[in-house]
């Protein structure tokens, strides 16, 4: 209540409009699935699935206030020097069926941009994201979850097992990762498309072998099923270090994109790119200051508590 009351007077004082116009930089939105929450208790990790109303609200004072941008052309701009006030640029993590069903037919509609980073393991079984999981959303507290981003290296098989979990319970469509037609019709539709790794493990505890594979393959899988050549990486969980930058960069890759709160600079590593992360509970006030860089900081990782992305 107060956190709220506390975004609300910034916004009551016109804060983020004046630290927004005296900024030079840009603005990299990270979301990851969209629905259209009914009413009744919330299915999976309640800070990843934003109400389709919240994310329509969202979209609506964003393109009265920014001039939204292709993730690429905001690259060039950073890697030319230029100033990047007033551009922002949306993206999606995880390639949740939600995003192709309900956000992205509203951005065609807005004629909006977009980037979705696809996890090609996921998109091929179709499984549950282990976050989503009614046994890590009952019980799970914030250091199990970063004991198994390091320990077990983010590995949903071994995170559910350690759990002793039975197998997941049904989630709404929207909850599951999308299938390979329908992230195929999106890019066809002018939908880009990025890679989020084979399978989300934590790639820097990964070995040299396993790295190349999650950067490497998940390319190649998304360029044989969706016909689009990705040109841009997301890190998994945000994680990343100069070992893993320079792997990706080695890749081929135009750049990368983490979870470390913050807006872009024209000079900006483009392969450390920092995001706004979208926690679903936000309110329209509160998102309004993180995107002017008002949000509190919490360190690398991204400004939401949760485990995915």
């Amino acid at each position: 209540m107060l956190r709220m009351l506390y975004y609300a007077g910034l916004r009551a004082l016109g804060v983020p409009r004046l630290v927004r116009g005296l900024r030079k930089k840009g603005l990299i939105l990270c979301y990851h699935n969209v629905w259209p929450a009914p009413a009744g208790p919330p299915a999976g990790d309640t800070t990843v699935h934003l109400p389709l109303e919240r994310f329509v609200e969202q979209v609506s004072w964003l393109t009265q206030h920014y001039t939204v941008v292709p993730l690429g052309e905001l690259v060039k701009r950073v890697n030319a020097g230029r100033s990047l006030r007033g551009l922002a640029t949306l993206t999606f993590d995880d390639g949740y069926a939600g995003v192709f069903s309900h956000a992205w037919p509203l951005l065609v509609k807005l004629g909006l941009p977009a980037t979705v980073f696809v996890v090609t393991g996921v998109q091929d079984s179709r499984d549950v994201f282990w976050w989503d999981h009614s046994a890590v959303t009952r019980s799970a507290t914030p250091e199990q979850r970063d004991q198994w981003l390091t320990e077990l290296r983010g590995n949903g098989d071994a995170i559910t097992k350690a759990l002793g979990a039975a197998p997941a319970p049904p989630l709404p469509p929207s909850h599951r990762p999308a299938d390979w037609d329908a992230i195929a019709q999106a890019a066809d539709a002018g939908l880009a498309l990025g890679a989020h790794s084979v399978s989300h493990r934590t790639l820097t505890r990964l070995d040299d072998v396993q790295l190349e594979r999650e950067i490497v393959a998940s390319r190649r899988t998304i360029r044989a099923h969706a016909g689009a050549d990705p040109e841009f990486f997301a890190y998994p969980y945000g994680i990343w270090d100069a070992r893993v930058r320079d792997a990706v960069r080695a890749a081929g890759y135009r750049g990368a994109v983490t979870l470390d709160y913050g807006l872009v600079a024209a000079g900006t590593d483009p392969w450390a790119l920092p995001r706004v992360n979208v926690p679903a509970p936000l309110s329209l006030a509160a998102f309004e200051a993180w995107a002017a860089g008002l949000a509190p900081r919490r360190g690398p990782g991204g400004s939401r508590g949760a485990a995915s992305s």
